[in-house]
């Protein structure tokens, strides 16, 4: 009898454990928002009715953080409004434009979610996608995941372009080869989203600064739609400054590679020095006084190579310290324990 019940309850399908209830903040920035923010608010606030499905996990939208960036339209008397009317919405007023980047610190350091989103006002990517981040994330224990459009963004031509020479420069050229490709569109564990907006000083690139705390990223593929603006936000200038403060605020890893460079010259200046005093010795070449004078500057280029290298990494330093790289940051949970 014991042996039969033993069994049968062997037998019984245990339902798979599903994921708690996440709580979730959204963070937008606000720039020209006077047409899109009102349509953008209604679809981040419709996603609490919709219940979640098998493939994704439950996610609970506790506030919308709508940061004013300076904004030359009427984004700030919409952005009361809709404060007025959902009680999810609070707004933060800053005291000029400081920068999408700043702003969104500004509101991720004011959240309270397990996640944070950010998104820009345009309306380029879908609240729908929210659900799909979020297991993602879940799934793989990622901090930080970016939702990467699944086709090339509806921008112009030069926008494009100079997007994907950033990402590639990023990647590949300041030794982040094992990252994800970036995007303002980004879930991040509201703990280390917070932990870092304390530390963060001017100048930085918030996309470098997540990959100073951050051990385990990934990537979700969205759907990109047409921008429900016409106003172009993006002038040449504006993508410049990106890029430069990309350059600025990340790893010094190029400039170690001055240091290699100088080192190599040494090295091929004393080469060449061996190799010159040996047909010099069995004279089967005539050495002429130029060879003497290419080593000299070839030596002391070197040593200025890797002086530049040294100072170079004592600048970069001081540029991390300055922008508020942290020694350490605290989560409040370790990372295994988010699926119990």
């Amino acid at each position: 009898m014991l042996a039969t019940r033993l069994s049968s309850h062997r037998s019984v399908e245990i339902p798979e454990t599903t994921h708690k209830t996440q709580t979730v903040s959204i963070v937008i920035p606000v720039f020209q928002g006077e047409k899109t923010l009102p349509r953008l608010v209604q679809e981040i606030v419709n996603l609490n009715s919709i219940p979640a499905s098998h493939e994704h996990s439950a996610l609970q939208i506790i506030e919308i953080f709508l940061v004013w960036d300076g904004a030359q339209d009427k984004s700030a008397e919409v952005m009361k409004q809709l404060s007025e009317q959902y009680p999810q919405v609070k707004n933060v007023w800053l005291s000029r434009n400081f920068g999408q980047h700043a702003a969104t610190l500004a509101g991720v350091a004011r959240t309270r979610g397990d996640w944070v989103i950010t998104l820009d006002e345009d309306g380029l990517h879908s609240p729908e996608d929210f659900h799909s981040l979020l297991t993602t994330a879940l799934e793989g224990n990622f901090q930080l995941v970016y939702g990467i459009g699944s086709q090339p963004a509806p921008h112009s031509q030069f926008r494009n372009s100079t997007s994907r020479i950033a990402h590639w420069l990023f990647k590949t050229l300041l030794g982040n080869e094992q990252r994800h490709d970036f995007s303002s569109f980004r879930l991040i564990r509201g703990d280390v989203g917070r932990s870092l907006s304390a530390y963060c000083g001017a100048g930085v690139y918030l996309d470098v600064a997540l990959q100073w705390v951050t051990s385990q990223s990934g990537s979700c593929p969205v759907t990109l739609r047409k921008e429900w603006r016409t106003a172009k936000s993006y002038n040449p200038p504006r993508l410049l400054g990106h890029f430069r403060r990309l350059v600025l605020s990340s790893p010094v890893s190029p400039l170690r590679a001055i240091s290699l460079m100088g080192l190599f010259t040494i090295f091929l200046s004393f080469g060449l020095t061996g190799y010159a005093f040996y047909q010099k010795i069995t004279g089967n070449v005539p050495v002429q006084g130029w060879t003497s004078l290419f080593i000299l500057l070839s030596f002391f280029f070197g040593i200025i190579m890797v002086s530049m290298g040294i100072m170079a990494e004592y600048v970069g330093l001081i540029l991390s310290i300055s922008m508020g790289k942290p020694l350490y940051l605290v989560q409040s949970k370790f990372p295994q324990m988010e699926k119990n």
